[in-house]
């Protein structure tokens, strides 16, 4: 069965992402997931340290049992799965490759992805604690 529920809300958290240059930083974020009618969105804001903020939201769209296309502005860019407690996803943006992987626990959110490329060229890879908050 498709549910996205345990994974539905408003988190709020940290997060730290390390290159293969050997640089790492830390970030805070505010992530809110929603059902929709044909799968589910996630949207994030992302606050680094250096005062950089990024602001993204993907919408997934079942395509299959437990198996979601990825879409930004309505154009497919990845697929990705829902299985229990893990949600799963890659997308191609620009000439990098994402993944990021969701694990659901109670209320919290254990976020683990990685790029082939940062704004710099470098592999990356970070790590994200969210724990759902109330709005």
């Amino acid at each position: 069965m498709n549910t996205i529920e345990r994974f539905v809300g408003t988190y709020q958290g940290a997060g730290a992402w390390f290159d293969s240059a050997g640089k790492s930083s830390a970030y805070r974020i505010k992530q809110t997931t929603l059902a929709t009618a044909n799968g589910f969105e996630i949207a994030f804001r992302h606050d680094f340290d250096d005062g950089t903020v990024v602001d993204a939201r993907f919408d997934m769209t079942w395509v299959a049992p437990n198996i979601f296309r990825v879409e930004v502005s309505n154009a497919s860019v990845g697929h990705g799965y829902l299985f229990d407690t893990d949600c799963h996803y890659d997308l191609k943006v620009g000439d990098a490759f994402v993944e990021a992987s969701y694990r659901s626990a109670a209320d919290t959110l254990e976020v683990f992805g990685s790029s082939t490329k940062n704004a710099e060229g470098h592999y990356i890879a970070w790590k994200e604690t969210l724990r759902k908050v109330a709005v």
